[in-house]
């Protein structure tokens, strides 16, 4: 298989001057998803692996969302809550997944790491001694898999799993802004993946507050045109703000899904269109106000504003109606009056 470019930057940077880089803290962005995890744990892997490099993978936030969770317990994927001052008095980090002006993860945004491997587009202020930032990657882990596969380490069952779960959660198993390379890689670590583990993460079960909140998602849910959308208020985690996201967007009718959800003291907002020409990223940028607010790709965006901890109702309300009203605007909804809420009576 073809090398990338950055996957021979990275292996030559490790074989060459690895030990410069030890110890070494990965961090991935706040409540990491399955590419983050993976990429993380395949950069460790790679770190010892040629260098003998001792890495520690941390993270801020919660792995919230359940398929995430039992990702984590049944591969014993080595990653830990950030503690308190640890970034501080880390030696040699590298970011995985994200960038420092990103407003996902705990490094400082105008900070300097050692190292970065990330598929999402360059910020113009990222800055590290090595930036390895590939977009025509589907998957970050895609990136690490390749300098996997071309490393000749040995890859253990679970890393392998760990891959094949991160790039197809990414891509939506490959349905999604993935390309040949994500393709590759998934099909050179698919056979060395155990099955069983992959169906039963993908299938976890679900707690009560999950019902809940795709309850309380599907009937306080709005249409116009080709858009289906919701707020979903107070969440208990803020992934799950972008699973809604997913499922609206299965909608026969739509080809645009927005959500919006509360955590802590900020307004998560999650972006999707099944329009691969629908620059969402750039657009969920723009609707946020620009600066490191939000991101993404062509069909998949994330973001938050912050909205205060002890903020009043009446202020969630118009943060939510601001960034709703201004997505429909964008589509060419004018009339804020054009909503309907098709389930919210049960007679559809």
């Amino acid at each position: 298989m073809k090398t990338s470019f950055h996957a021979h930057r990275l292996l030559n940077l490790l074989a060459r001057h690895g030990k410069k880089l030890a110890p070494l803290t990965i961090l991935t962005h706040d409540h990491p998803d399955p590419d983050a995890l993976a990429s993380a744990w395949a950069l460790a892997h790679l770190a010892h692996g040629l260098s003998k490099v001792r890495a520690r993978i941390v993270y801020g936030g919660i792995i919230g969302r359940a398929e995430n969770r039992l990702m984590a317990e049944r591969l014993l994927i080595p990653a830990n809550p950030l503690r308190k001052g640890e970034l501080r008095e880390a030696a040699h980090v590298a970011l995985v997944d994200t960038q420092p002006p990103f407003r996902n993860n705990r490094f400082s945004p105008r900070g300097r790491p050692d190292l970065i491997i990330d598929h999402h587009p360059r910020h113009p202020d990222t800055q590290a001694d090595l930036a390895l930032i590939d977009e025509s990657a589907g998957a970050t882990s895609t990136i690490l898999g390749e300098a996997l596969l071309r490393s000749g380490l040995k890859v253990p069952r679970k890393l392998a799993t760990a891959i094949v779960y991160g790039i197809g959660s990414e891509t939506q198993n490959l349905g999604r802004e993935a390309g040949p390379r994500d393709m590759a890689v998934y099909q050179a670590f698919w056979p060395k993946a155990n099955m069983r583990v992959l169906w039963k993460i993908s299938y976890p079960r679900r707690s009560s507050n999950f019902f809940g909140d795709l309850a309380r998602g599907i009937r306080h849910a709005f249409t116009v045109k080709n858009v289906i959308g919701v707020n979903l208020g107070a969440l208990r985690t803020p992934d799950r703000v972008a699973q809604i996201a997913d499922f609206l967007l299965t909608h026969e009718k739509s080809s645009w899904s927005i959500v919006t959800g509360r955590y802590q003291a900020r307004l998560h907002v999650s972006l999707r269109t099944s329009d691969a020409g629908g620059e969402a990223g750039r657009l969920l940028k723009r609707l946020l106000g620009g600066g490191n607010r939000g991101g993404g790709h062509g069909m998949i965006a994330g973001g938050s504003v912050e909205v205060g901890s002890g903020a009043p109702e009446i202020k969630w309300r118009q943060a939510e109606e601001k960034i709703i009203k201004a997505f429909l605007q964008s589509q060419g909804v004018k009339d804020p009056g054009q909503r309907a809420y098709p389930f919210r009576d049960g007679s559809f």
